[in-house]
């Protein structure tokens, strides 16, 4: 039996680049990569959806855990790279939702550490602080962008 949740963090983890030597990749170039892999898996879930139900499907098709894992694990990566604000905020106009999810959610990262914090939620960091599983406010983010 075929399992989309499955198929969907299999395409995930094959989508931007695993190399050991990110450090090499600009910030830019690490939010295309990963870029390409949110939309080669949007796409691939938006084809099933359309051989499984017709076409009345469009646009991103993508489930939410996805995407925050992807902006959590950008953000991994590009947090000490020069220029990341500037770079996500090059993509944040981008034509595909998802795309525009991940630059504005690493964005939201490099600001302020996690979606739990920051204008969404209206809490400031407190050094020292609990911090909770932050999904249930990246859920909030998510329907904020446009």
């Amino acid at each position: 039996m075929f399992n989309l949740t499955i198929h969907l963090r299999e395409s995930v983890s094959k989508g931007p680049s695993s190399s050991d030597d990110d450090s090499e990749m600009s910030a830019d170039e690490l939010i295309e990569d990963f870029a390409l892999g949110l939309i080669r898996v949007a796409d691939e879930n938006l084809r099933i959806k359309k051989e499984t139900y017709g076409d009345n499907y469009q646009g991103d098709e993508i489930e939410w855990d996805i995407l925050h894992q992807s902006c959590i694990e950008l953000f991994g990566v590009i947090g000490t790279k020069k220029g990341a604000i500037d770079a996500s905020e090059r993509w944040e106009e981008h034509e595909r939702w998802c795309v525009r999810v991940l630059a504005q959610g690493v964005k939201h990262l490099l600001e302020h550490g996690s979606f739990n914090f920051g204008p969404i939620t209206g809490v400031e960091y407190v050094a020292g602080g609990e911090e909770n599983d932050d999904f249930d406010s990246f859920m909030d983010f998510v329907v904020s962008v446009r």
